[in-house]
């Protein structure tokens, strides 16, 4: 174990094991050692909170977790604020508890943020099906400037999201106040906020994680219902933003959320919705909604 704990990797986790499980196996196989785990239970069931326990208690001799417990579910940005409140970390990076570290993720991220010194930091992203197939891949080349103003454009754009890509100062998590206390979009406005408030952005042109989509999964908060209604939040966040940016870039934004409401209402079968969805943002991109909907069908 580290006695100087100089990162902070926190995980909420909810009604899963076999999972934590394996995010967990891949923190012990970290390069780095530094690092504790603030492991935040949000759960709220006298059954799956001996369980996580266990688990905890499995990992004692190889991880250095921190087991945070909570009396209520709070859900997972709130979660996430307990952990970093609880953590001892100079700096804090995300781990879902579906998803996993590579090996060098907090080795090499960490070296980029100190080399840069960065305020917050982002990876690549790549997602999988449970089965290993890459589903997607979501780099970053787009970033040409570190400038707030196309920074923030970038963002409206292309979302510099990926909760597990994230490594943040803790000092600098505290000025912008944590996740929001919503969970569908939460990391979308966490990295809104550290733009607007001029921190020093590092990206690191790699991925070091795999995060999992789950075909199939049905009725969480970011598919069905909830994903429509935190879509149609995110895009009122983004409208107050318009007039900072050019046309095409508004008409970029506006068939993205269109194409995202399409998806959003075939999944929950609602044919006729998905059709008005789809014909508006073919409207106003065509080869952009076509392009959406084929990653997401």
């Amino acid at each position: 174990m580290a006695d100087n704990v100089k990162t902070g990797v926190v995980i909420a986790t909810y009604k899963r094991d076999k999972e934590l499980k394996r995010a967990l196996e891949s923190l012990v196989g970290q390069t780095y050692k530094g690092f504790e785990v603030v492991l935040v239970d949000d759960s709220a069931d006298s059954a799956w909170q001996q369980r996580v326990k266990d688990i905890a208690k499995e990992f004692e001799s190889s991880l250095n977790i921190k087991l945070i417990t909570n009396k209520v579910n709070l859900g997972s940005a709130a979660s996430r604020n307990e952990g970093i409140k609880n953590s001892s970390g100079e700096y804090i990076t995300f781990l879902d508890d579906d998803d996993i570290y590579l090996p060098e993720k907090i080795e090499k991220q960490l070296a980029d943020v100190e080399k840069a010194g960065a305020d917050y930091a982002l990876t690549d992203l790549y997602l999988y099906y449970d089965n290993g197939e890459i589903a997607e891949r979501r780099t970053r080349d787009y970033i040409k400037s570190y400038e707030p103003e196309e920074l923030l454009r970038y963002h409206l754009l292309y979302h510099m999201t990926g909760t597990d890509t994230f490594m943040f100062k803790k000092e600098y998590l505290q000025k912008i106040g944590g996740f929001p206390p919503i969970d569908v979009g939460d990391e979308f406005y966490l990295m809104e906020q550290a733009i607007l408030n001029g921190g020093k952005c590092c990206y690191s042109p790699h991925c070091y994680v795999k995060a999992y989509v789950h075909k199939g999964e049905e009725g969480g908060l970011s598919s069905g219902q909830g994903k429509i209604a935190g879509e149609n939040a995110l895009h009122e966040e983004k409208k107050k933003h318009f007039g900072e940016l050019k046309r095409s870039d508004v008409r970029q934004i506006n068939a993205r959320h269109y194409a995202v409401l399409a998806f959003a209402h075939l999944r929950l079968k609602k044919y006729p919705a998905f059709a008005s969805n789809a014909a508006k943002a073919a409207l106003i991109s065509p080869k952009g909604c076509i392009k959406i909907l084929k990653k997401r069908i």
